[in-house]
């Protein structure tokens, strides 16, 4: 398996903190995304910051681990478990009849893609501070 770039690290955690500040600041966008009515993607926003604030932290102890030098293997696999947790349940909403399927799977789909990718890139990180 090749070597991780070292940039990937540190735009997984920048990544993470824009996508955190985002949910944050305009929380209905999340919503409005997966197809809600603006009113009820407004009433839902309180579950986004939620959501904004755990990308925030999980971006900054990514950085930090980074900057410092210590292992980030634990915070990539984090953001893996994050997306993971996103995709079931954008999935269960979409089973439920809660948002319109084609957004919810897609999101799912989405959110699973992410943390496939963050857990192969976590092992890759973890293989290769042996």
């Amino acid at each position: 398996m090749k070597p991780v770039p070292p940039a990937v690290v540190p735009a997984l955690g920048i990544t993470r903190l824009v996508i955190g500040t985002g949910m944050i600041i305009g929380p209905a966008g999340l919503g409005k995304a997966l197809g809600l009515p603006e009113a009820e993607a407004k009433r839902a926003g309180w579950i986004a910051r939620l959501a904004g604030a755990r990308e925030i932290a999980i971006g900054l102890g990514t950085l930090d681990a980074w900057r410092s030098g210590r292992p980030v293997d634990g915070w990539v696999a984090a953001q893996g478990i994050s997306d993971a947790s996103d995709a079931i349940a954008f999935a269960a909403i979409s089973i439920q009849g809660k948002v319109p399927p084609a957004r919810g799977w897609g999101m799912s789909l989405f959110a699973l893609s992410g943390a496939v990718s963050e857990a192969l890139t976590a092992a890759a990180l973890r293989r290769e501070s042996r």
